[in-house]
Order: C-alpha cells, then structure tokens, then sequence
C-alpha cells in the first residue's frame, strides 16, 4: 500500500464499501483502526442522501492488538444484525486486519450462527488490488453468494422474461457520473424496446440477484465495476454480455450494434440500423455538439486526457475521432488495465501514459 497526498484509487476496503453501501439493505463491517472510517464521511458528503451510510467500524484499537479481537468481531456483527435487520451484513477486511492475520472468517460462521440475516466475508487481497479491482470482485462475490443459494433452494429462476430484457451492471455509490449514466442507459434501453431487468448494485436489494437468471443479456458500462460479475454470469447461466462503452456517436453506434447481435442470436429478429442512422443524424447531442460554434471554436486546439479507462478512453476517441481535435496524450491510473487501454487508444493520440503517480506527466503538453 503506497501512502501518498493523493491518491487515484484508493485502498481495497473503499471498493468493498462502495458496493455494500450501493445495496439496499446490506450493512458493512469493516475491521480497521480510528481513521480507515473516513468512507462515511466522504460518501454523506458527495452523495448527500437521507440515510446515515450503512457502514460501522469494528476499531482495532490497543486490546486488539495485544490480545487479538476475541469476540468484538462477532459481537459487533450480531448488534447490527439486531439493530439494522439487513438482508447481509459484509465484514470488510482492511490492511491493518491483515497485518494482524486474523481469521475473520472464522468470525462470521461464528456469527452467522445467531444472525437473522445472511453474514459474508470480502473476499479480496487488501495488499495487491486497489479500490476499483476490490469492487468489482466484491460486487462479483455478492452476485455468486446469492445465486449459489437460490440454487440450492430451488428459486432460481430458469426461463427468460417474455420480451428481450437487460442487467446493467456497474453503477454504485461514488461512481463518476453514475446518476447521469442510469438515467440515459435506461432512456436509451427503452427506445431501443429492452426492458431494464435490473441494474445492479445501485438501489437493488439482494434478493432480487436471483432475477438476474431472467434477463436476455447484460450490459457492462463501465470497465472497473462489472466485467467479473458478467463473465461469472456467462460462465454459469450463459448469459453474454455487451461491455462497449455508449460513449460519443461511433461508440453508442458499436455497442448498439453488439446489443442487436446478441438478441438476434437469442431469436429477437430486431433490427436497430434505422434507429441509428436517426440518432446519429437528428437526435444526438453529441452530434449537433460537434457542428456547433462551441466545437468550432476548439478547433487547432490541443487536449490532455487523463483518467479512469473507461472514461478516459471514451473521451479520447470522441475528441479525436468526432471532433478533429488532437490528442497530445491520454493516460490512466488504472496500470492493471494498461494493455486495454493501449490499445484502445494508441491510434488516436500522440502519447499513452499508463501511471499512478499524481505527479504531472504531461509536459511539454501541459502548462501545469
């Protein structure tokens, strides 16, 4: 864990929240010392909701470091369990837990023999992924959980919903522009005649995962939060997935394209190139954007792009691709997805830059 002013992502245990909080009715437990419970406060502040942030620390003070945590785990998770009634209650692991090598598994089976509601442990590597790896397994984790139990219960369903429906996958707390992203997959989703199965995790409950089985497809938006909770999907109930960014005119165009192959496949006969050929022409903003003055008045100019992948390989492609604007460099702090993101977006700028540091890369280009 590298300690720094800044950070791109943060720590694994900020993924595992960022899911649990994104679910209704799940409480995390995060096993950690005074100042690793700063997630309650960042995400009441940037997301401003009624409700208190279903997060509770179990502190690992000086007892717990000379004479282990004995019983505070589980006690701690059986009081919320009693308090909150959640349908699950996440014991997140942290660094500092980690260090102390204790077996907090071994804690919830305990708990879980005097909880009403189910007890799960974070699986994840807190010393060798970062916040986003974390979520995505997290959320992958939790997706498996309750599909496994709704198997073996015999609730799972097997038929499909009677019209071509869609999970989109991703969204959650603290997501950039997530809010403005449901909004428009789910308008897009419906022009397009898919109904929206689910979207998972923002807002859905845990025992709704089961209804995943019922939908024609998945739809992955975003690259850090989704892919592994597809492919498990894939893998384990022949679900496929679309993971191509709607993002600027080509882009949407593609990932339409990819949804219309996918339904075909599965016997929908439908049919999207008029309703592309609309979009791309009278419809998108993003087109009448780039005939605008405002486009207009960018043009010779020059753009640095530095993000997440996703967002930072989208933007890249619409600004080179669709506004004739170059590109000097796009970059990403996202190292472990560096060949995807090379690829992407070798061809339309002049530099790639794969890096974490927070320190400026980008000279000559940037006067910063």
């Amino acid at each position: 864990m590298k300690l720094a002013y800044w950070m791109y992502a943060g720590p694994a245990h900020i993924g595992t929240l960022r899911i649990a909080s994104s679910f209704k009715n799940v409480h995390a437990i995060m096993h950690a010392p005074l100042g690793d419970d700063y997630f309650n406060v960042m995400r009441s502040m940037l997301e401003r909701e009624r409700d208190f942030t279903p997060v509770t620390a179990s502190i690992v003070d000086r007892n717990v470091l000379a004479r282990g945590s004995q019983e505070k785990v589980v006690d701690n998770i059986v009081r919320k369990d009693q308090e909150e009634h959640p349908d699950l209650i996440v014991l997140t692991p942290t660094c500092t837990s980690s260090i102390l090598q204790e077996d907090l598994q071994n804690f919830v089976q305990r708990a879980s023999l005097s909880a009403q509601g189910d007890v799960l442990l974070a699986d994840v590597n807190h010393y060798r992924v970062n916040e986003l790896q974390a979520a995505d397994r997290t959320l992958q984790q939790i997706v498996q959980f309750y599909l496994e139990k709704a198997r073996k219960h015999g609730t799972l369903p097997t038929n499909k919903s009677e019209r071509p429906s869609v999970n989109i996958i991703g969204l959650t707390t603290l997501g950039f522009h997530n809010n403005h992203d449901h909004r428009e997959l789910r308008t897009l989703m419906t022009q397009l005649g898919i109904e929206v199965n689910l979207v998972m995790p923002d807002g859905a409950s845990v025992h709704q995962i089961k209804d995943m089985a019922r939908a024609w497809f998945n739809l992955v938006p975003y690259r850090e939060v989704g892919p592994m909770t597809a492919q498990y999907l894939e893998a384990e109930l022949g679900i496929p997935y679309v993971d191509i960014t709607p993002m600027g005119i080509v882009e949407t165009a593609r990932c339409i394209c990819s949804i219309q192959a996918v339904l075909n496949q599965q016997g929908a006969a439908v049919d999207y190139e008029a309703f592309i050929d609309e979009q791309t022409r009278f419809v998108s903003q993003a087109a009448w954007f780039s005939r605008s003055i405002d486009c207009q008045n960018l043009t010779g100019k020059r753009a640095v792009i530095f993000g997440d992948s996703t967002h930072a390989a989208a933007i890249t492609k619409v600004l080179a691709r669709e506004m004739g604007i170059r590109v000097v460099l796009a970059g990403t702090y996202c190292k472990y997805d560096g060949d995807w993101f090379t690829e992407q977006v070798s061809n339309f700028c002049d530099e790639v830059l794969i890096s974490d540091d927070q320190r400026c890369h980008c000279r000559p280009h940037c006067p910063a």
